[in-house]
């Protein structure tokens, strides 16, 4: 290869290298950083000339190291050829956060170790989708784990005009001393309650008696309203007449209580798989299941759509100079301005990082341009607060616009239509709204 080819070669591997969209790094045998890409340090906080004088083993959570040291040695032996972990990296701010690691190592001529190429993928915002759901289903296992039985059981002459036993679970869920069914068996048909107690008493008078599972409630001595599950059968001799009454009520006050919160757990759970955790808006999953629909909605003859790509600029100076909490409230004020602005048909969502998503039903490109540029300008004007200072500071965003066709689309083109347009507007100095054509 003459040296022109081998100028294009080491010119194309620089900008992969530097333009790749994950972190990359080389690191000596030793676990020295040789050479960073500016993704990797922009996720780390540090400059690319501060990284490398660092060891990987400096910026990695004290608990994480031993893992990964013992898996690199497997690699410098020979015995596994690459590997890949979840671990915490040490931010130059002094947080944690969470990346994968995929771990490859380059021998020289002679065979022997050169380099390892990391590769470290952000996973910060799944970590934290992850400890969200982790949260609600500790939830649900101490509802799971939260049962009670307290039951009262009887057993009566099929007329119920006397009992021949009654266990403490009548005094347990009434709060009444038992005697009073010796003394009136039905007495406790007068605490149930008013709204209940029709059909209940419609069941116990019945002649003859017959089998029963009921659901009611009734009153105890404190007023205190309970849920009764209760269920009972007559027991028939030899010659199938009736000789006895066997009757069990359960309270199920916990057990409804408990069906509450299940129900809300399963609400909650249902709400973070579809929603950002920080922002509040639809995640990056939720929109890829919206735009699948909107798809096949316009693939059916209807209106067409827009989709618009958003990207908050210069967000990383925000990060660095006011810190990431600042950053963060930045991220759900914008939130908060793209959802007001909408349409209950519309989707808002965030796509990753400081960039977001709106996806219009039923509405073309120009009509879009109107509505993002209110949206821009109104941006524009906010006075982000700083939250250590009483001061403040402003920043802008830029649009791409990508109107679908009413049939023959799909997400790729979609998506790459809008991205185009964002990249355009980026390009052309940004604070701005870009068509696709």
């Amino acid at each position: 290869m003459d040296s022109a080819g081998l100028m294009r070669e080491k010119d194309i591997f620089e900008k992969t290298f530097e333009q790749c969209g994950v972190g990359l790094a080389h690191v000596s045998p030793h676990g020295d950083l040789i050479r960073v890409n500016s993704k990797l340090s922009g996720f780390l906080g540090y400059e690319s000339a501060t990284l490398v004088k660092m060891s990987f083993q400096s910026i990695t959570e004290a608990s994480h190291v031993q893992e990964d040291l013992y898996l690199l040695h497997q690699v410098l032996r020979g015995e596994i050829d690459t590997y890949s972990i979840e671990k915490k990296y040490i931010h130059a701010k002094g947080h944690h956060v969470w990346a994968k690691l995929t771990v490859s190592l380059v021998r020289d001529e002679n065979g022997e170790p050169d380099y390892f190429i990391s590769v470290v993928e952000d996973i910060d915002d799944k970590k934290r989708i992850e400890s969200e759901l982790y949260k609600a289903e500790a939830l649900f296992s101490k509802i799971v784990a939260a049962f009670s039985a307290h039951s009262f059981v009887w057993v009566a002459n099929p007329e119920l005009t006397r009992i021949h036993y009654i266990n403490e679970g009548y005094r347990n869920i009434y709060g009444r001393d038992e005697y009073e069914l010796h003394a009136k068996p039905d007495a406790f048909l007068s605490y149930v309650h008013e709204d209940d107690r029709l059909f209940v008493e419609k069941v116990y008078k019945a002649k003859p008696l017959e089998s029963w599972d009921l659901q009611y409630r009734i009153k105890n001595s404190s007023a205190e309203i309970k849920y009764i599950h209760d269920r009972g059968m007559p027991l028939f001799d030899e010659n199938g007449q009736q000789i006895l009454v066997v009757g069990t009520a359960d309270d199920v006050s916990h057990e409804k209580e408990q069906q509450q919160a299940l129900l809300e757990a399963i609400s909650k759970l249902e709400y973070l798989s579809k929603t950002d955790p920080l922002t509040g808006i639809s995640n990056r999953r939720e929109v890829f299941i919206q735009l699948d629909r909107e798809i096949q909605r316009m693939n059916r003859g209807q209106k067409p759509s827009t989709l618009v790509f958003i990207d908050l600029n210069d967000f990383k100076n925000i990060n660095d100079t006011y810190g990431h909490l600042v950053g963060d409230d930045v991220l759900r004020i914008i939130s908060e301005q793209l959802s007001q602005t909408l349409r209950k048909i519309d989707v808002v969502g965030r796509w990753g990082g400081e960039e977001f998503v709106m996806l219009l039903p039923e509405t073309s490109a120009e009509q879009a341009l109107i509505i993002v540029e209110r949206i821009r300008k109104n941006i524009a004007a906010i006075s982000f607060p700083i939250s250590t200072t009483s001061g403040s500071f402003s920043t802008t965003i830029s649009f791409g616009i990508s109107e679908s066709p009413i049939k023959n689309q799909n997400i790729e083109n979609y998506i790459q239509g809008a991205d185009k347009a964002l990249h355009q507007a980026k390009s052309n100095g940004r604070n701005q709204s870009v068509i696709f054509n």
